[in-house]
């Protein structure tokens, strides 16, 4: 059995798969399975992937006759798993070589951490770095960041199988629901290592259905507190949430992009 799976879904992802995958496939710890959803492709995305097949036994795929999103995608990746531990990679992301070692080295001296993530770079869509991306470390500060703004960068976490299961209610903002059902039963924190290379694109996600994933941010943050999670005071902290939801999309996408710019 692997130590690590890690999992990974792209549609329609011909233009980076190749740099993302390769950056799994050269990792300095090699114990681990590499499971790709290809979520119903129509450009070269479901080649490159048999591709690689037959260079690495460890390369595994799922073809999905359609495209059912990345939730679900995740899950079907998820269910086939062997490894102790499930590590996220998206499809247009680089992992530095020493990631997976770094981040299994303090997960096996810390058993008590059920996910951790790391720092990361973002990048454009030419790999130029353009910012360095910091995030809470400790658990006492992943939690009380959590009720704010989203406290991992996806594309870094390392996760205990036993606690790897995306809602599939949501199609956006599955990856901050699942933290909220985590880290109320189990501690998380982030290894202050740059680890990861996240690629900010005008077509992702975040972009085109950010009013989306505000709403079901702001969902999530207000069942927090409603469980009792966090104090009452803790409404004052979604001010900032519902300002971005209520913020203009060309003005939001203009100051994401300046930002990723900082």
């Amino acid at each position: 059995m692997p130590k690590i799976s890690v999992i990974m879904s792209v549609y329609n992802g011909e233009k980076y798969l190749e740099e993302s995958i390769q950056s799994i496939l050269n990792q300095s710890f090699r114990d681990f399975e590499f499971i790709i959803v290809d979520d119903g492709s129509s450009d070269r995305t479901l080649e490159i992937l048999k591709d690689y097949t037959e260079k690495d036994s460890r390369v595994k795929i799922i073809t999905n006759e359609k495209n059912i999103g990345l939730t679900k995608s995740l899950n079907k990746a998820i269910k086939i798993a062997q490894g102790k531990y499930i590590a996220r990679q998206d499809a247009d992301d680089i992992s530095l070589p020493q990631r997976l070692e770094k981040q299994i080295e303090f997960l096996e001296k810390n058993p008590e951490i059920k996910i951790l993530g790391t720092f990361g770079y973002r990048i454009d869509k030419h790999g130029k770095i353009l910012k360095r991306e910091i995030v809470p470390v400790s658990f006492s500060e992943v939690k009380k960041t959590l009720i704010k703004r989203n406290p991992f960068i996806h594309t870094s976490v390392i996760m205990t199988r036993e606690l790897s299961s995306y809602n599939e209610n949501f199609k956006v903002s599955q990856d901050y629901e699942l933290w909220f059902r985590i880290l109320r039963i189990a501690k998380g924190e982030n290894l202050p290592l740059f680890l990861v290379k996240k690629r900010y694109r005008t077509e992702m996600i975040s972009f085109n259905r950010g009013r989306e994933q505000i709403k079901y941010m702001l969902f999530l943050q207000k069942e927090a507190i409603k469980r009792g999670d966090y104090s009452k005071f803790s409404y004052v902290y979604l001010l900032r949430t519902y300002l971005s939801l209520i913020c203009p999309l060309f003005l939001k996408r203009y100051i994401k992009i300046k930002l990723c710019a900082v």
